[in-house]
């Protein structure tokens, strides 16, 4: 079945399952769509290259593109920027020089067939791929094999030549499409749609939440959930230079001043990755490895480990439970989600007093020897258990 087929099969059942009002199969055929798109984006990126002839108009090209696309508007939301981001007509940041239903060669989607096969035996297997590759000499082939419930299986995708492109408007989705496939009265079909997220995506080689931020600065697109959290960690970062000295809080300095730099980066790292926050308990959340943070403070990770978690203690950052109930092969809980809270005197007097403990109550702990025993001994179990997630899931799963 070729991706024509499929994608006409699942278009088929979602609009069964909303005749008969089935949301569940709806959603399934969403996710499955959605799923042949992120795979046909990844695929055209590999076919056109880093370098191609949209993204070198769009760069070069960029102040024009500006001066005549520009929104200039302010919304609430990314969805909302998005709406109105495919609104745009995407001819002009590109380049096609095209008129709307004009059917051209596009030379980033290749025709392709799929074929699967399972067979009892390895050789029976070889043979067949033997053969195949012989009755499609003249083609690029690639071929994906692995065992399951005691069969071999054979993948294999036939690539052929350009396909046919046109770009429309869709009134009933309102959004400007540049649709792969065969227009042609007795035949038509649609093999794949993109609108202009895809496509920037495609042609600069992009993940959708740089495409977002992308096309909203160069559209002129203000999102104020976006500047709202912005906002606060800039304000957090001030905060943080002007009241971290010993002259206000000279036990907390005396801490974490020589670290002051490492907690920055975590703030720098968040305002870097404004349009990859998502919310967790009604608060933003980002993401980060603590291998790449260590990197960024040209420190090892067992070094910088101790200090973020003394930011954790102190309450500077928080560490809220999104995607790390679980410890796997494949989750090795090696990414940690940050939330930031706002910086304030409160907080920084909360912060003097925990150092207090940490330095002078009892066995002194820095922030570099911080660790869950000391933390447990010091604090008691139930903090650390919140500050200590990794080893906690780890324990878990043993």
């Amino acid at each position: 079945m070729d991706r024509v087929d499929i994608v006409r099969d699942i278009v088929s059942t979602k609009e069964l399952a909303v005749i008969e009002q089935d949301n569940i199969l709806v959603s399934k055929s969403n996710k499955k769509l959605n799923n042949i798109i992120k795979y046909s984006v990844k695929k055209a990126q590999e076919v056109i290259g880093e370098e191609n002839i949209y993204k070198e108009y769009l760069i070069e090209n960029k102040d024009s593109i500006i001066k005549t696309n520009t929104i200039n508007t302010d919304v609430d939301t990314i969805e909302e920027a998005m709406v109105i981001i495919n609104q745009v007509d995407f001819r002009y940041i590109f380049g096609f020089d095209v008129a709307l239903e004009e059917i051209f060669q596009c030379k980033f989607v290749n025709r392709e067939r799929r074929i699967s096969c399972a067979f009892e035996t390895l050789e029976e297997s070889n043979g067949w791929v033997e053969n195949e590759r012989r009755k499609y000499s003249e083609k690029e082939i690639s071929i994906l094999s692995y065992e399951r419930f005691g069969m071999y299986v054979i993948e294999m995708v036939i690539k052929g030549g350009d396909t046919e492109a046109w770009i429309s408007y869709s009134k009933n989705r309102n959004k400007y499409l540049y649709i792969v496939g065969d227009k042609s009265k007795d035949r038509y079909s649609v093999t794949i749609t993109f609108d202009v997220l895809d496509l920037y995506q495609i042609f600069t080689n992009n993940d959708i939440k740089k495409a977002i931020e992308e096309l909203s600065e160069l559209l002129g697109i203000r999102i104020k959930e976006i500047e709202a959290i912005k906002d606060k960690y800039e304000k957090c970062r001030d905060f943080l230079r002007s009241n971290l000295n010993k002259d206000r809080f000279l036990i907390l300095c005396e801490l974490i001043g020589e670290h002051m730099s490492k907690l920055e980066t975590v703030l720098n790292e968040g305002l870097e990755k404004l349009y990859y926050h998502e919310k967790s308990n009604n608060n933003w959340v980002f993401s980060s490895s603590m291998e790449y943070l260590s990197v960024k403070m040209y420190k090892s990770k067992s070094a910088v480990n101790p200090v973020i978690n003394t930011f954790s203690l102190l309450g500077f950052i928080e560490k809220p439970d999104v995607n790390s109930g679980k410890y796997t092969k494949w989750n090795r809980n090696d990414i940690t989600y940050f939330s930031i809270p706002e910086y304030n005197e409160e907080l920084f007097l909360k912060a003097e007093e925990i150092a207090k403990v940490m330095l002078y109550n009892g066995k002194r702990v820095t922030a570099s020897s911080f660790s869950y025993s000391t933390c447990k001994e010091k604090f008691g179990e139930g903090i650390a258990n919140s500050i200590f997630k990794d080893k906690v899931t780890k324990a878990k799963a043993s």
